[in-house]
């Protein structure tokens, strides 16, 4: 497996505000009484299902700290933009029933490292040219993303998965897939199984690349690529979820440049 290592920590001296995103009819008050005093309610979202009970996926984070870029930026500024940063969790909400169904701990492979909490970047104004979805941006091109943009990712029917995107080299992001669970009704962070030619299949959580891209059908990639860092080579991946088994299958193939004559 490849890794482009390359930690981006930001200090910020200045604050800005961006609104919480809550989707139609959820009330804000309804879902902040559910969690902790000191949880930051990044956003909200409705998972539509065929049930009476509601379902609504809510990204928060436990005393989470705004990070404003400043000074000379890096490649990983501009994927983060002006970000909240601490410990990040997504909880599946009942909201009929006033519970939560269950949380998942979100971790980046790289972000918090070194940090006890294993914080994770989350972006309140960034590029429309990053990998977020930015519905208004400003004459900067830049604006508040929509994380929650909810999609089906899975090829399940339901609307209610995203992804999320950690820095790991200048032009290239760490991608992972979260959100609802049909076959389970929970939130989940969705592995990968990755299989490469005489290679041991290996099971993780984040892939780069490659769910930055549109799938050509629910739950289905085909995406050939060329990292430009650390490996000289053209990467081809089919990824596809298996629904019996919850998780996505990324057949990979690395094939190298040619040699340059000599």
């Amino acid at each position: 497996m490849m890794r482009f290592r390359e930690l981006f920590v930001g200090t910020a001296a200045m604050f800005l505000l961006a609104p919480n995103q809550f989707a139609q009819g959820i009330s804000p008050a309804s879902v902040q009484r559910l969690f902790p005093p000191e949880a930051k309610i990044i956003e909200a979202a409705n998972v539509i299902i065929e049930s009476s009970d509601s379902r609504t996926l809510v990204l928060w984070m436990l005393h989470g700290k705004k990070v404003v870029r400043q000074g000379d930026l890096g490649c990983g500024d501009f994927l983060y933009g002006d970000h909240w940063y601490g410990p990040t969790r997504l909880s599946l909400v009942d909201l009929t029933h006033s519970k939560i169904i269950n949380t998942v701990e979100i971790r980046g492979l790289y972000e918090g490292s070194d940090d006890d909490e294993h914080g994770f970047p989350i972006p309140f104004y960034v590029s429309k040219d990053e990998p977020y979805f930015v519905p208004r941006s400003d004459t900067k091109g830049e604006g508040t993303p929509k994380i929650l943009n909810l999609q089906d990712l899975t090829g399940e029917g339901v609307v209610g998965q995203f992804a999320l995107f950690e820095y790991e080299a200048c032009g290239v992001s760490l991608t992972t897939v979260l959100g609802y669970s049909r076959n389970t009704d929970s939130a989940k962070q969705f592995p990968v199984e990755v299989v490469e030619p005489g290679e041991k299949a290996e099971l993780v959580t984040w892939i780069s690349h490659v769910f930055g891209e549109k799938p050509f059908q629910p739950g289905r990639w085909n995406v050939t690529w060329d990292p430009g860092h650390g490996c000289d080579c053209t990467i081809q991946e089919e990824v596809a979820f298996d629904v019996s088994r919850q998780l996505f299958v990324d057949r990979r193939k690395v094939t190298p440049y040619p040699a340059a004559p000599k």
